[in-house]
């Protein structure tokens, strides 16, 4: 960045939350611009086209040389207007990659998903990021929660330290199903709750009046679960594929000779035969016939192998 003053490392936007129609790119074109320095893109004189704007994006790109630019609520692509669907949307952002070099970070919540199955290409170019829920079930989960718990409630403004770590944990824990997000909001709630009341601190009441139903905790988890066993590979992955890709089962490839048979497929010999003794058919290694031969020479010859 001193070597070079028009450098500017990334770009930061948050999608807009899209209208009745659908996602608009224009509201997407000028946030970037403004992040990049474009003087012209909330001019009132002379109002940039969408075409214009698009080009000046590209341009933009290319002479700032950000590494990527990073769209929260990235959710809202998938909200597309008639007659338009989301790859659309998504080979809009391959267009701006393919020509700048500049790749594009979407972040969001699950409803992100259908983005990782558009098509082939675009989900073997793109790369899976889950920031996942602590997990009620890993011991280490449980820790790094009440850590986060406990580092919240030292900031909590009150006249005495709210015992929420020690006392209320799992309450927390399951109000929340284990995201921070949806903890701290809770938090929020009820510590806005005990300041109104003028507590000294705040207590399991302002807990209990604050959090949030079971019916919208249980539409969280259940959506979470669901989304969570997307991102979870099965242990015979690999197999799976292999299979897919023509190779035999797990059971028979292991036993299989490459032998064609009548069939043009492979056979399995099960005759077995004792451990030396040489397998019918094959031919000579070199040793002489036993015709005529003594007793003791081919005793001999065959003790020397």
């Amino acid at each position: 960045m001193q070597r070079d003053p028009t450098y500017i490392p990334y770009a930061s936007i948050t999608a807009p939350e899209p209208g009745s129609g659908g996602f608009d790119w224009t509201d997407y074109y000028k946030p970037v611009l403004r992040q990049l320095g474009n003087p012209f893109v909330d001019s009132k004189t002379a109002p940039i086209r969408v075409r214009a704007m698009r080009e000046a994006m590209e341009e933009a790109l290319i002479h700032r040389k950000p590494l990527a630019i990073i769209v929260d609520e990235a959710h809202h692509l998938a909200k597309v207007r008639s007659g338009r669907r989301l790859q659309d949307h998504l080979d809009h952002l391959k267009h701006f990659e393919n020509l700048t070099g500049v790749s594009h970070i979407l972040v969001g919540t699950y409803d992100m998903r259908p983005f990782r199955k558009v098509n082939a290409q675009l989900a073997c170019r793109s790369v899976d990021v889950h920031f996942p829920r602590y997990d009620l079930m890993k011991e280490e989960d449980c820790q790094l929660f009440r850590s986060v718990l406990w580092a919240l409630q030292r900031q909590m403004p009150m006249e005495e330290e709210p015992l929420l770590t020690q006392r209320h944990w799992e309450f927390w824990y399951a109000r929340s199903i284990g995201c921070i997000g949806l903890l701290k909001m809770h938090l929020n709630q009820a510590l806005n709750l005990a300041l109104t009341e003028g507590a000294r601190t705040v207590t399991e009441t302002h807990l209990r009046k604050t959090a949030p139903s079971d019916v919208r905790v249980k539409l969280a988890l259940r959506t979470a679960l669901e989304s969570e066993a997307e991102f979870v590979e099965a242990e015979d992955a690999d197999e799976q594929l292999l299979i897919l890709l023509g190779r035999s089962t797990p059971q028979t490839s292991s036993s299989l000779r490459d032998m064609p048979g009548r069939d043009g497929q492979a056979q399995v010999k099960s005759k077995k035969r004792r451990p030396g003794k040489r397998v019918e058919g094959r031919d000579p290694t070199g040793q002489e016939s036993n015709e005529g031969c003594s007793p003791d020479q081919t005793s001999e010859e065959q003790a020397a192998g």
